[in-house]
């Protein structure tokens, strides 16, 4: 595992996005395409906006979400509307872009994750690269140790994929890819912001516990993992 700190946001988000750049165009020099999983939240969004300005073979890129809220495509809580509005722009608005939720799976008492789990799940492509947020209660991706969905989602017998989780924790209903397919990656990257949760991470770095995601992706030997850390 490789950690970075950086004194400021903006050092971060510049040195993340052409790290994730550069394994990208070494994604597409030997397989022709690649496939990036990224998070929402407020964290990623100088990430996002320092990687629409680099140069790539972009229309070779698919971008996936890490995660989703079940809620329609243009509310606030939306993933999709966040990554359309900062990472799908300038260079990178040539890139093929995969939702988790379409507006057809409203439906009057919200959104029918179900269906948005056959759709995510029938079309599924493992994500090469995966950009990780986390959150002071140590979650990655919506995988919320509260949840009562929660040991099926980190159950690596599981097919890679998506999966539903209710975190207790969390508003809405989520849409999250599987710690197995987290950990079919060829690189995760762990993007951290303030103090708190670099306490959190340190904690988790110590010993697996299972009640804390993160620790759950730290310590394995499937996948490398770089850490991007800033005030």
């Amino acid at each position: 595992m490789q950690q970075v700190f950086h004194d400021n946001v903006p050092a971060q988000a510049a040195a993340l996005a052409l790290s994730v750049a550069e394994h990208l165009s070494v994604l597409i020099k030997s397989k022709g395409s690649a496939y990036l999983a990224v998070s929402g939240g407020r964290t990623p969004v100088p990430f996002f906006q320092a990687l629409s300005m680099q140069r790539l073979p972009w229309q070779h890129v698919a971008i996936m979400l890490v995660d989703e809220r079940a809620v329609p495509p243009h509310h606030t809580d939306s993933n999709a509307r966040l990554v359309g509005a900062h990472l799908l722009r300038g260079e990178a608005a040539r890139a093929r872009f995969i939702p988790l939720v379409a507006e057809e799976y409203a439906t009057p008492d919200g959104i029918d994750v179900a269906r948005a789990l056959i759709q995510a799940n029938a079309g599924f492509s493992q994500p090469d690269l995966v950009v990780l947020g986390m959150g002071e209660d140590g979650h990655i991706a919506s995988l919320f140790a509260d949840a009562p969905e929660y040991a099926q989602a980190m159950n690596l017998s599981a097919p890679p994929g998506y999966t539903g989780t209710s975190p207790r924790s969390a508003a809405h209903r989520r849409i999250t890819l599987n710690r197995a397919a987290l950990l079919g990656a060829s690189k995760l990257i762990l993007v951290l912001g303030g103090a708190s949760k670099r306490e959190v991470f340190a904690l988790a770095s110590h010993a697996q516990d299972f009640a804390l995601p993160i620790s759950c992706i730290i310590h394995q030997n499937t996948v490398p993992i770089d850490v991007y850390a800033a005030n």
